[in-house]
Parts: structure tokens; C-alpha cells; sequence
């Protein structure tokens, strides 16, 4: 609710990094440098994007929907912004895959590069499960080329990534418009 005081009076809302999770600072700053090399600089009074869903559940179910749990604490208010922005400003990313990213996880091609890639760093003595980043930059570096394809929405892999159909799809801007709002709906969460 406090985002939507904030949208309401200045008509503009930006990301406010008091609201992150410390343990995610990582990922968030380099979803925020994929977003400069993919869509647009960052503005200067921002450091990390918003959020949003494109596809909540799949195609079929894109708004998220208020009767589930889980979108807020239990008893808390909460409201559902429905907006337009354009294409030129949104980054759109796999969900599900983004948990690579969040827990600095390789994202393979397939099962058995995920098995090869495993193996390797074994040999190695490392893993990427226990050493976040990795020392060796070589396999750092794979590790984060690896997360680009969460970009790709029309890959599929059995066992890693589904359908576009079935993906639920996020969107990251920088800011939101009061005039991009199409619709409010304030919910309590359940």
C-alpha cells in the first residue's frame, strides 16, 4: 500500500532499495545490468528495477489471482496494479528460472551439461552450491552467461524450463507512470 501512496502523490514510483532483500542485493543489481544492455539506461534517481508479472501462472492465467495466498502476509492489504508500459521499457524473464539467478545456481541446456558442468567444478574441488561467488573466474562467468537464458521465453527444456504457454513471466522496469494505470483492485491477503 505504500507504494501506491507514493505512485498516487508524486505519479511516479521508482524502486526504493530499503524494500529488497540483502540477500538478493546480487542478483537484483545484475538483473539491473541486463536491463541496461537490453532495454535502457537506469535513471539516475534509481538503482534497482521494479517488478511485475506479465504471465502470473500461464497464458491462460495471467493476473495474478487474489484468492491464492502467499502475494502478501496473511491479513495485510494490499493492491493489484494493472498498467501499460511499453515494450521498449520492460524486460521480460522466466520466474521459475530467475531462482538460478537469485541462488547463483548454473542454468544448464539440458539435464546432462548440468551433470558435465557439476562434475567439472568437482574435480576442481568446487561447487557452486557452497561457494557463492566462485573463486576461479572462468566458472564464474560461465555460471552468469548460463542465466541469460532465462530471457528466452521460447525455450523449452523437460526437467528445466517449460513452455510459454505454461511459464509464468516477469516484467522489470524502472518506473511506473500514474497515467500507465489501467486498473486498481485492493485486495486483503489471505
Amino acid at each position: 500500500m505504500a507504494a501506491w501512496k507514493i505512485l498516487q502523490r508524486k505519479q511516479v514510483l521508482f524502486s526504493d532499495q530499503r524494500y529488497s532483500e540483502d540477500l538478493f542485493l546480487d542478483a537484483y543489481r545484475w538483473m539491473s545490468e541486463q536491463m541496461e544492455c537490453r532495454i535502457e539506461p537506469r535513471p539516475d534517481n534509481t538503482s534497482l528495477p521494479l517488478w511485475a508479472w506479465y504471465q502470473w501462472d500461464n497464458a491462460k492465467r495471467r493476473k495474478p489471482d487474489l484468492r491464492s495466498s502467499a502475494h502478501l502476509p496473511k491479513g495485510q492489504r494490499g493492491v493489484r496494479i494493472e498498467f501499460e508500459q511499453s515494450d521498449k521499457e520492460v524486460l521480460l524473464s522466466d520466474f521459475d528460472l530467475w531462482h538460478y539467478v537469485l541462488n547463483y545456481w548454473y542454468l544448464p541446456r539440458t539435464v546432462a551439461d548440468g551433470e558435465a558442468f557439476e562434475a567439472e567444478l568437482s574435480e576442481h574441488n568446487l561447487s557452486f552450491f557452497e561457494m557463492k561467488p566462485l573463486p576461479v573466474r572462468a566458472y564464474h562467468q560461465r555460471i552468469e552467461d548460463s542465466w541469460d537464458r532465462i530471457f528466452d521465453l521460447d525455450w523449452a527444456e523437460e526437467e528445466i524450463s517449460d513452455p510459454f504457454s505454461k511459464k509464468s513471466i516477469q516484467a522489470t522496469f524502472w518506473k511506473l507512470h500514474f497515467d500507465q494505470i489501467r486498473d486498481v483492485q485492493f485486495f486483503t491477503a489471505r
